[in-house]
């Protein structure tokens, strides 16, 4: 498995230069998890940066499932706007490796190189502005079934 390759593809590291990548991973830490291993739970604290590797895991809460997570993927990644308390459970559900990354080894960038630095927090404005648009479409399909069923509930009273 390329960890380069992988790490290139997620969105955090775009427009970076493989050399840049590799010094930030090098600093880096993987996992491997089995199914049904939990990454962290919601309410949990903690610094990281996730982004999985190989495998599968889930995002939940409670028992409403929000998403899958695959190779490619990151995940945690509030950590870096200091967002320290988890807002969901993160469990595999496949074997999986998953590269961990300390909020202090991306932040160091701000003094080692603010090139690198400014590109980190362009792609990661970018990636929350994406799923910022995603979950505004949710809510809005969500206001549409609402409605719709509130239509057939007062036809029904109606009849």
């Amino acid at each position: 498995m390329s960890i380069l390759k992988t790490v290139k593809g997620c969105p955090l590291f775009q427009e970076l230069y493989d050399a840049e990548i590799l010094d930030i991973v090098k600093h880096c830490q993987v996992i491997n998890l089995r199914p049904q291993d939990t990454i962290f739970r919601k309410g949990d604290t903690g610094n990281e940066v996730y982004l999985v590797l190989s495998g599968q895991a889930r995002v939940s809460i409670g028992d409403v499932e929000l998403a899958k997570l695959k190779k490619g993927d990151l995940f945690g990644e509030m950590v870096l706007l200091k967002e320290n308390i988890r807002k969901a459970d993160i469990v595999c559900d496949t074997f999986s490796s998953v590269l961990v990354i300390d909020y202090d080894d991306l932040f160091n960038y701000f003094q080692k190189n603010k090139n690198v630095f400014s590109i980190l927090m362009l792609n990661l404005a970018r990636i929350l502005a994406g799923r910022l648009k995603k979950a505004g479409g949710q809510i809005k399909e969500l206001c549409v079934e609402n409605d719709k069923l509130k239509r057939t509930q007062l036809e029904a009273l109606n009849h």
